[in-house]
């Protein structure tokens, strides 16, 4: 026959404490309030939609620089009455009289640029660099805002559980201080520790009205996040996606390296810087244009009649010297490149450091929980030991609500880790750059 071990207050107090805190931990499959909100804001986030427009804007600098592989066409033409009175046209002219007709001029010039120092080359790719740097900023922007979005969406439901403990421990010394009041009446109590029970329910007091403040203000980040209020009554505990994150820390920084957007921007914010010194370099070589034109003239300049003429010529413009100009700017440039070179490093430094961080978030949060697991146990049971000694007259009811109030603290800390658990989950997929609609399970976009 197999022994059943009793349930002990303290052990039910735990297990009810680690209930209210999971409870919702679990949601319904059907519904899952804390996903949908992230999928809003993917495609309703002032800052997403900027980064959108970020993006399409620079593919129009790509079309820009994209130009200068194709032709210009320039078209000109005038016309009007001409008027010419000079001493060798009157000598010319059998009547003495001056020149005077209406003139016609139209031309037209195409010029294909055959070579550039490689500067439309290097604007192509540039501009296409920088497309790249708008699609990975985006990519961060998506991240951080669902992150910030995750954390304003815990602290609401971490400020409503600790307003549902500050009452109970409130309702709890209240009704010990109606005991100790009624021993007073009886001539079994003493004064002292009514009033020392009513200063302990003034704390509580005090201790629930900071909750209660603290939700407002996690519910004014949560309407600036989400762009509207809570349904706090229908929101449950998200479940984080612990099956992603990596077994040790080692594999997590290989992750983060490789994949936070952070790491990829200034990555190429190096490229961008490269080949802005290609750009600077095309200075030192000629700009060889083929230019073909056509005009056509009518009494134009006292010549009567009409003229046509067309060419096609190879045009070469080739600056010899410019005063030192090019030379300071290529040395501008390679200090330029050299400095975002030293930003990848410190970048990369920085995600390291992220990671760890987060890493070592989630390993003290998920230690304390166990800690603080036992620390409502024996609070639980000192409480009740106290409470035991009160009743037979034997302990003072300071030492009993100094005993409620531990567990009570005990409570509020279980709860507040369990919630910096979730947190630290989001937080480390974040350091990696996977805090993405991939790995959190939502929509593709």
């Amino acid at each position: 026959m197999e022994d059943t071990k009793p349930v002990t207050f303290p052990r039910a107090l735990a297990l009810a404490v680690v209930f209210g805190v999971l409870t919702a931990a679990a949601p319904d499959a059907m519904a899952k309030p804390l996903e949908e909100e992230l999928s809003s804001i993917l495609i309703d986030h002032p800052n997403i939609r900027a980064g959108y427009k970020t993006i399409e804007s620079s593919r129009q600098d790509i079309a820009k620089a994209r130009a200068g592989y194709f032709p210009t066409v320039a078209a000109t033409g005038s016309g009007g009455p001409e008027y010419i009175d000079s001493p060798g046209e009157r000598a010319r002219r059998a009547n003495g009289k001056a020149w005077m007709r209406s003139k016609v001029l139209a031309g037209v010039t195409v010029t294909q640029n055959m070579f550039s120092g490689y500067a439309t080359a290097a604007a192509v790719k540039t501009a296409r660099l920088n497309r790249e740097i708008a699609e990975i900023t985006l990519e961060g922007t998506r991240q951080s805002t669902m992150f910030e979005g995750i954390t304003a969406y815990i602290d609401v439901l971490r400020q409503k559980r600790l307003i549902e403990l500050a009452r109970t421990n409130e309702l709890t010394i209240e009704r010990q201080l109606n005991l100790e009041d009624e021993r007073v009446r009886r001539g079994s109590g003493i004064t002292v520790d009514v009033l020392q029970a009513k200063s302990r329910l003034q704390l509580a007091k005090e201790r629930l009205i900071t909750f209660e403040g603290a939700l407002e203000d996690a519910v004014s980040r949560y309407f600036q996040v989400f762009g509207h209020s809570p349904e706090i009554e229908n929101m449950t505990d998200p479940v984080p996606p612990v099956n992603i994150l990596p077994s040790g820390l080692e594999r997590a920084l290989e992750i983060s390296l490789t994949e936070n957007p952070a790491v990829g921007n200034s990555n190429t914010a190096v490229e961008m810087a490269r080949e802005s010194r290609t750009m600077v370099r095309s200075e030192y070589f000629p700009v060889v244009d083929l230019v073909g034109s056509w005009n056509y003239e009518l009494n134009n300049n006292t010549v009567t009649g009409t003229r046509r003429d067309g060419a096609i010529v190879l045009s070469t413009n080739w600056t010899l010297f410019n005063g030192f100009t090019t030379r300071a700017g290529l040395t501008q440039a390679t200090y330029n490149y050299r400095a975002s070179k030293d930003n990848f490093d410190y970048t990369n430094r920085k995600v390291v450091e992220q990671t760890k961080l987060a890493w070592q978030a989630l390993l003290t949060s998920r230690l304390r929980l166990g800690l603080l697991e036992n620390a409502i146990n024996i609070a639980g049971e000192v409480f009740i030991s106290r409470k035991r000694l009160r009743d037979a007259g034997k302990e003072t009811v300071i030492n009993v609500l100094d005993a409620e109030s531990e567990v009570n603290n005990a409570q509020i800390d279980y709860t507040s880790a369990s919630y910096d658990e979730r947190l630290a989950v989001y937080q480390l997929m974040l350091a990696m750059g996977r805090l993405n609609a991939k790995y959190l399970g939502l929509p593709p976009i």
